[in-house]
């Protein structure tokens, strides 16, 4: 019996040795997918200098969030504690950007590139990539605003379950991830309905490239707007209080921070545009199929 133990142990010691192994070399390879780097973006944007510049960027950056993540002084804070998935801290940017380009910002907002050519992870500059020229000349006049303060914070952390998604390609890097979305893909509804295409761009980040919800977030099929009495769907947006006086998850803390920045005539316009968008997608769900 000692004899057949002590072979069992050297058995499951065998077997333990090799699940270390295998997780160490999954940890290896997540950890090469992580940090391999990327050709850096030829990019040229300068800050813009105009009087407006500032007021406009400020709006831009209310708009898509980025003192959420960032601070109130750009000083950084841990946003994101969802281990064994991800630990994620938005970087002290009131000290990173005395020490970049402004051309090293477009690449980390527009295209998911550090100024050092890293990949970025949790940038959402898959969400952003859409903005203009000008709407990141004018992000840059404002952000450059702030001076240095704060600690630098901490590197953001995958944990395993994280790490397996990283190996199958369920998360993706942002560089990987623009690359995979392509063009903007919020339909084109014709002129009358261009100013509420253009506000839609800011739910895009949670809502998907094409508004269809889903994802990580679990969000909804913006569809779903098209059912709203006009003056809830506003009040939504500005206090994050759904129509029956509903809180709705992560949209109830968004929504106040980020969109009292729209006036009511791009509110309008952006739940005519959804509608509308509805619509067209009903209409085609019901023609008959070509055999």
């Amino acid at each position: 019996m000692n004899r057949i133990l002590k072979w069992a142990g050297y058995g499951l010691a065998g077997v333990a040795g090799a699940c270390a192994l295998a997780v160490g070399g999954a940890f290896a390879v997540s950890e090469a997918m992580i940090r391999w780097p990327v050709d850096k973006p030829q990019v040229t944007l300068t800050a813009a200098t105009d009087p407006g510049a500032v007021a406009r960027g400020r709006r831009v950056a209310k708009l898509n969030g980025c003192h959420d993540c960032h601070g109130q002084q750009l000083e950084g804070l841990l946003f994101h504690d969802e281990m064994p998935i991800i630990r994620a801290w938005g970087p002290n940017l009131s000290r990173t950007l005395a020490q970049q380009s402004d051309a090293d910002l477009d690449r980390a907002v527009r295209h998911g590139v550090a100024a050092d050519g890293r990949r970025l992870w949790i940038m959402p500059s898959s969400a952003f990539a859409h903005l203009s020229d000008q709407e990141m000349a004018d992000l840059t006049a404002y952000l450059r605003t702030y001076k240095p303060t704060g600690e630098r914070q901490p590197r953001f952390q995958i944990g395993p379950v994280g790490r397996l998604g990283v190996l199958l390609g369920q998360f993706k890097s942002e560089p990987d991830a623009i690359a995979a979305n392509g063009a903007l893909k919020l339909e084109n509804l014709g002129p009358e309905h261009a100013l509420g295409r253009q506000v839609a761009r800011a739910c895009v980040e949670c809502h998907g490239q094409k508004l269809e919800g889903g994802g990580i977030l679990k969000s909804p099929n913006l569809n779903m707007v098209a059912s709203y009495d006009p003056a809830d769907f506003e009040r939504l947006l500005r206090t994050g209080v759904a129509a029956g006086d509903r809180k709705v998850g992560l949209m109830s803390q968004v929504a106040p921070a980020r969109f009292n920045a729209l006036s009511s005539q791009e509110i309008a316009a952006l739940q005519a545009y959804l509608k509308a968008r509805a619509q067209r997608q009903f209409a085609a769900s019901q023609r008959p199929s070509t055999p």
